[in-house]
């Protein structure tokens, strides 16, 4: 086929064609096409962005999660490892063989093989640095562009980390919150957290040197720390307010549970463990106390619920108050049985002195005759000379008188004395005379004292003493029989001396060291009469449930004595009665005793069932109104707990038997230690995700 060389437009084309037709067609086609208009480039703006899809997405998200979780160090780990695979890596042979570079599936080894890369020489530190850069902006792109997917990622991230610290007991609010502690002590503690998370956020989230991280990291810790210390508050009131909100519509349909959750509470400002309250309760009942109670162990606290038990309206209200007004009327008789078990006597000081003479009178008219029958003269020249040296001048009187001047009384009871013995030429030698003469003495002696006379009876008894030891040389049994007598004597003055005692003028300083040195059996009546009075006193008492009777017996000179005198190894059983009776009064006080005006408005709130505004607004063609003011009586009444929740409360209170009080006390603390855990994980998480945010607000 022949070829033809044509200008077209200016341009010259070769065409292959058959005849001269052909050429003309093909030069007509030339002719008519026109060049085509380049297609236009799309700008950098119009560019599609490669993330923006699920998978893009989806990897912002993770991303933001691990920039919180690395500390913000998520672009540098990633761009170590981009820049140095671990597979390409070239180093000297057996370079990774030892250390912490050992082992193929060592997590510590490959993370210390990344870090290493941007210094093992030029060329790698250039990689880091591009790949850095390449996160960043990946970073930033997402920030721009997928906001809301990357804060999702952050909030995740701080969540996870938060509860991952308090988990492992990392986070020193979650501990302090686990524990139990107030909230002031766990808003400090989760400020500290927040301030050091807040640091360390923002060191990692800086990109500049050094300074620029530290200064990073003042900023993020003071917006941390701030974050941190107003996270506690938030979320113990936001958890009140939502526990208050549906208390009104949950309570009455779960009373256990929330008297369980009061009675928790109650615990644990009680500074005290379940376990704790109920051996109180066991070592109340082995003393013969089982009427101690939960609310009785629990303190102040237990005052507290069991005042509100009492004054709330509901079923069991009256049965609690019975049992309280039951059980405070026989305090009186259960302190008095307390006494006489702890002093180890039964019968009163008048009872004791009269068995106590009996015995001695007993055993005198056995061992005095028998001393009389074997008796020989007696010699009582001693006895005339001493108390010739102090009638003397009434002797010379009677020989040669001066005057008439009357003998005072100590002279005529001597002279009394000295005639019974001597007749001024004979003298007495038989020893029952002599032995009548000193039954005379002990009387007269007797009677001196009683009338205040102690100097007349300070002379008696030094010539009874003579008169004893004239009869004791007269007949070697009597020796025997005035011993007895006289520790028998002395055993009925123990009576007296413990009567005394307990006399409020009496101050313990005194009366404890005068017990401490009489001897075992002296001392066992010395009780006798120290406590008579005492019991006395208490079934005197007024039986009112108002009055304490427990009281009396808590003054100083008593708490100092009673376990002092009280019989071996009572003592401390004795003080510890008492205290409980004092413990018991106050919880029934609490709820019983005081104005009467809280009990008058509760009374009045449970039979006030409709508010005449309401009926008043309705009457008046204002619905509204109407509606308004009910709901305002039903918040007010709200923020107290339904009758429900009251009375399962006031059953737990009174529970007396310890094992019972434990598996309820035990559910209780179980149950608000995992309320603890969850809010201290749910603080930590606030705490972290604060910080993160924190650590971002600071960063350049």
């Amino acid at each position: 086929m022949p070829t033809y060389t044509v200008e077209v437009n200016g341009e010259t084309f070769d065409i292959d064609a058959p005849d001269d037709d052909a050429v003309r067609a093909a030069v007509r086609q030339l002719q008519g096409q026109k060049p085509a208009a380049p297609a236009p480039q799309p700008t950098a703006a119009e560019q599609p962005d490669p993330r923006d899809n699920v998978l893009g997405k989806v990897d912002t998200v993770m991303r933001g999660a691990a920039d919180t979780l690395t500390l913000g160090l998520s672009d540098e780990l990633t761009a170590q490892i981009r820049s140095n695979p671990l597979a390409v890596q070239k180093k000297p042979e057996g370079y990774f063989d030892k250390g912490i570079y050992a082992g193929d599936y060592n997590p510590l080894g490959m993370i210390a093989r990344a870090m290493d890369a941007p210094f093992a020489s030029d060329t790698k530190a250039a990689d880091y640095e591009k790949a850095l850069a390449e996160e960043r902006a990946t970073d930033k792109s997402d920030a721009e562009n997928r906001f809301g997917y990357r804060l999702g990622g952050q909030l995740v991230g701080g969540v996870t980390g938060g509860i991952g610290l308090a988990k492992n007991g990392l986070s020193l609010a979650a501990n302090a919150a686990e524990r139990g502690a107030g909230l002031a002590r766990v808003s400090g503690a989760s400020l500290a957290d927040g301030g050091i998370l807040g640091m360390l956020q923002g060191f990692g989230s800086g990109e500049g040197g050094l300074y620029n991280r530290l200064e990073n990291a003042a900023v993020s810790g003071t917006i941390g720390a701030a974050l941190g210390g107003v996270a506690p508050g938030a979320v113990a009131g936001a958890s009140k307010a939502l526990k208050t909100a549906v208390a009104p519509f949950v309570a009455p349909f779960m009373p256990s549970s929330y008297a369980r959750d009061a009675i928790a509470t109650a615990v644990r400002r009680s500074g005290q463990t379940p376990e704790e309250i109920t051996n109180s309760m066991r070592a109340a009942a082995d003393d013969g106390q089982d009427m101690f109670n939960v609310a009785d162990a629990l303190g102040y606290t237990g005052e507290r619920q069991m005042s509100t038990a009492v004054r709330v309206p509901h079923d069991g209200r009256q049965a609690l108050a019975e049992a309280l007004l039951t059980r405070q009327a026989g305090q009186g008789e259960r302190l008095a049985n307390y006494l006489a078990e702890g002093f180890d006597t039964f019968d009163t000081a008048g009872r004791r002195i009269a068995d106590r003479t009996a015995q001695r009178t007993a055993e005198a008219n056995e061992l005095y005759p028998a001393a009389r029958a074997n008796a020989g003269p007696v010699n009582v020249t001693p006895i005339l000379e001493e108390i010739d040296q102090t009638l003397r001048p009434g002797v010379n009187q009677l020989a040669n008188p001066r005057d008439r001047i009357a003998n005072d009384s100590i002279e005529g009871a001597l002279s009394r004395v000295r005639a019974m013995m001597s007749d001024g030429n004979s003298q007495v030698t038989d020893f029952d005379t002599l032995f009548r003469t000193k039954l005379d003495l002990d009387d007269m002696i007797q009677r001196a004292e009683g009338q205040g006379a102690g100097n007349r009876a300070h002379y008696l008894t030094r010539v009874k003493d003579l008169v004893d030891q004239a009869l004791a040389d007269a007949s070697d049994q009597y020796t025997g029989a005035r011993d007895a007598f006289a520790r028998a004597s002395r055993r009925i003055d123990a009576v007296d001396a413990g009567r005394d005692a307990s006399r409020i003028s009496r101050r313990a300083q005194d009366t404890i060291p005068e017990f401490e040195a009489m001897p075992p059996g002296e001392q066992v009546d010395f009780r006798a009469g120290y406590v008579d009075p005492l019991i006395a006193r208490l079934e005197g008492a007024s039986s009112s449930p108002t009055t304490n009777k427990a009281r009396m017996l808590q003054t100083p000179k008593y708490e100092a004595e009673l376990p002092a005198f009280a019989a071996p190894e009572r003592g401390g059983q004795l003080a510890d009665r008492i205290a409980r009776e004092q413990t018991m009064f106050r919880t029934a006080n609490a709820g019983l005793g005081n104005s009467k005006t809280a009990d008058n408005l509760a009374d009045a709130a449970d039979l006030n069932q409709f508010d005449p505004q309401v009926i008043g607004r309705l009457v008046r063609g204002d619905p509204i109104g109407a509606l308004t003011t009910g709901l305002a009586k039903l918040l007010g009444t709200a923020t107290g707990q339904p009758p429900s929740v009251v009375h399962r409360l006031s059953q737990v209170l009174m529970e007396t038997n310890p094992d019972v009080a434990l598996e309820v006390l035990r559910g209780g603390a179980d149950k608000l230690s995992q309320s603890d855990q969850l809010r201290a994980r749910l603080v930590s998480a606030l705490v972290s995700s604060g910080a993160a945010g924190a650590g971002r607000l600071a960063a350049p």
